[in-house]
């Protein structure tokens, strides 16, 4: 018996605690927290607000916020409305995302620091459970304007477009009409952006730009559905905007702009799809289609210039165009280094057989220029022909005494001697003045006796003879050479 009131009592515990089970509610912690930004008199600023949750994903937000009317205007917050009076709601839901951001924008009114404090906020997880939050509050900082104004009156419609709202200007992206929108929060702006303002179609609009001066605007589409396109300052004109990032600091945004690019005929166009967009791009056949030349502009320097893409690897890479006009002549020194590299021996055996050839070309002519003086040599002694130094030396040791000459001849005038005496290079100044002695001797030839004259006319002619002989081959190496004595036979 005792034992069945036992067991009863056991049964009894097991039935009460099952139905206490299901109505157990879990919560989880979050934290709600904002930016403090720092401003100016005049000028609009952005304001974040982010609920993070560590234990998984959000599900809906909503936030009561109170601000300073003096202080600040409230200008546009996507998902916030405001009541005039101060106070901003805010809701929202996740993205499932362990974090929810959010922007609103404020103008600054008059300087001091000013606060933005949560009136109440209610969140959940993804899950259905409760999100508990930890609240937070933003510090604004309101400088002096630039021109010293600490103060500046509310517009009251604020001084853009209101969050969900686009302009009438329309404008056209590959076929496309987009209205141009100023309807987007700081969670809109892509990494490394930051807000600014630019002339847009005759007034000022809000616009986004990097440091390198790269600017995007806001374009909505016919479905209400905006983004942001790349804008170009020069043309005024928007294009698709798509970043690739190739490294911590720098990213790349497609082009398309086929006009700008000029490669070589190997590389033929294609298109390429990144990110539901289509970019002209261009492969060369011989690489196997493997790597894709794009053009791109560089976010980090603002220059536009060609990458070239892997396919495979999913990398990028600058590229520079490969020079048309040298690309057989590149080729030519790989083509003779494999000649080379393959035929080496037959090469050194080639060049061996050309300098041979050549040392033996050389010694043929070697010993042909020393037979031809060998013969000339003997030419010259087989006819006793002087040489010009042996001639001069003969002249020089041999002078001929013009006053032994003995005969009975016509003097040329003097005239005549006058030219013999400037044509006669063969003398010297000695002989010369033999001549004078000789002629003085002439003028006494009657002294002279008939038996010394035949003498010594043999002598004489013997001595005119050898001295007509080199006269004769003087002669024939100076035409203007002339000397010319006339005999008187007895």
């Amino acid at each position: 018996m005792k034992v069945m009131k036992k067991l009863a009592a056991v049964l009894l515990s097991i039935c009460l605690a099952v139905p206490m089970s299901g109505v157990l509610v879990f919560a989880a912690d979050g934290r709600l927290s904002f930016s403090d930004p720092e401003t100016k008199v005049g000028e609009n600023v952005n304001v974040d607000l982010a609920v993070r949750s560590g234990e998984g994903n959000i599900g809906d937000v909503s936030v009561t916020l109170s601000y300073d009317t003096d202080s600040l205007e409230f200008v546009s917050g996507d998902g916030f409305e405001a009541d005039g009076t101060g106070n901003l709601t805010y809701t929202g839901t996740g993205d499932g995302d362990g974090e929810l951001r959010a922007t609103m924008v404020f103008r600054a009114l008059q300087t001091g620091n000013t606060t933005i404090s949560v009136v109440d906020s209610t969140a959940s997880m993804e899950s259905g459970d409760t999100l508990n939050l930890q609240e937070g509050s933003s510090s604004v900082t309101i400088d002096a304007a630039d021109d010293g104004s600490t103060t500046a009156e509310p517009t009251g419609t604020g001084t853009t477009a209101a969050a969900g709202e686009t302009t009438d200007i329309t404008v056209d992206v590959n076929g496309t009409t987009y209205n141009f929108s100023e309807a987007f929060t700081t969670s809109d702006i892509p990494s490394g952006y930051a807000e600014t303002t630019l002339t847009f179609e005759g007034a000022e609009h809000r616009f986004v730009a990097n440091d390198a001066g790269i600017y995007l605007g806001y374009l909505v589409d016919s479905s209400g559905s905006g983004s942001f396109f790349l804008y170009d300052t020069e043309t005024s004109s928007f294009s698709p905007y798509v970043e690739l990032g190739i490294s911590n600091t720098t990213s790349l945004i497609l082009l398309n702009e086929p006009d700008a690019v000029n490669l070589p005929d190997d590389y033929q166009e294609v298109n390429l799809t990144v990110l539901d967009q289509q970019y002209p791009s261009w492969s060369n056949a011989e690489q196997g289609g493997r790597f894709c030349v794009l053009y791109a502009l560089n976010t980090r320097t603002g220059e536009k210039g060609l990458y070239q893409y892997d396919t495979e690897d999913g990398t990028y890479q600058s590229f520079s165009v490969p020079d048309k006009n040298s690309a057989s002549g590149a080729s030519l020194p790989g083509i003779l280094g494999e000649i080379v590299g393959s035929h080496a021996l037959i090469l050194l055996a080639a060049m061996a057989v050309v300098a041979l050839v050549l040392l033996v070309l050389m010694i043929i002519f070697a010993v042909k220029l020393v037979h031809r003086n060998q013969e000339l040599d003997d030419l010259y002694d087989e006819y006793d022909i002087p040489f010009d130094d042996d001639d001069d030396e003969d002249e020089e040791e041999e002078p001929v005494s013009k006053p032994k000459r003995k005969f009975f001849g016509r003097r040329k005038d003097e005239d005549d001697e006058e030219d013999y005496d400037d044509d006669d290079d063969d003398y010297d100044d000695d002989d010369y003045d033999d001549e004078e002695d000789y002629d003085d001797d002439y003028d006494d030839e009657e002294d002279y006796e008939e038996d010394d004259y035949d003498d010594d006319e043999e002598e004489v002619s013997r001595k005119d003879k050898t001295k007509n002989i080199r006269k004769r081959k003087k002669s024939s190496r100076d035409d203007d050479d002339d000397y010319d004595i006339d005999f008187i036979d007895l």
